[in-house]
Order: structure tokens, then sequence, then C-alpha cells
């Protein structure tokens, strides 16, 4: 089980313990350490700037119809820096990827965007 001291270190780093890493003591300890450090190791600062990489979870949570993964990348995305101009950038190019039924399936990430960042 994931001790205090981690949690504790999910919660400064991002503010919230993901699910993935909770749930993964149902396989064992060591299973949920492996994917502890996992996340860390993706998610540490790397090459690739951490607004971009949110970003791009951004784009595949669109693309795999993930709106409540897409709303939580949107939001660590603005908190890292990103713009109204670079998210809807992001969303324009998973209607082109996934065809143009995805305008309604991004409406209430458009309607969320307005709200934290103005139209």
């Amino acid at each position: 089980m994931l001790n205090n001291k981690d949690k504790d270190i999910f919660k400064e780093e991002i503010g919230f313990v993901p699910p993935g890493v909770l749930i993964a003591d149902n396989f064992g300890e060591e299973f949920q350490k492996n994917i502890a450090e996992y996340h860390h190791q993706i998610w540490a600062e790397g090459v690739i700037p951490l607004k971009y990489r949110y970003m791009i979870a951004l784009a595949t949570a669109i693309f795999d119809n993930n709106e409540k993964r897409a709303r939580l990348e949107m939001t660590k995305a603005i908190k890292e820096g990103a713009t109204r101009e670079e998210l809807l950038e992001v969303i324009k190019q998973q209607i082109w990827m996934k065809g143009a039924p995805t305008i309604v399936q991004v409406a209430p990430l458009i309607e969320m965007l307005n709200k934290k960042l103005g139209k």
C-alpha cells in the first residue's frame, strides 16, 4: 500500500494521488510502487516542457472521448501556462483527426476554457 510519504509527494507535486496509483495496490505493493515510480518518471521535468506534455495528454483524452480526463489535463495545462489559443489549437487538431462529430464532444471543454480563460 502507498505510504503517507508517497501520498504527500503526489499531493505536493500535482495536488492529488492519481487514481491509477491508488488502485494499483490491488495488484500488490510492488506493482503499486512500479506504477508510482513510472508516474514520477513520466511527469517529472524533462526535455519537453510540462505544459506541452499536458497538452499532448489533453489531445489523447479528447481522441479517447474521455471528457473527465480531458478536463483534468486542460486544467493542468492552464496551470503550467497554456494559453487559450494553444488549447484551442489542440482541440481543433483533434477535430481534424477524429472528424466533425468531435465538435459536439468538445463543446463542454470549450465552455470550460471560456470560463477559465475568457473568450
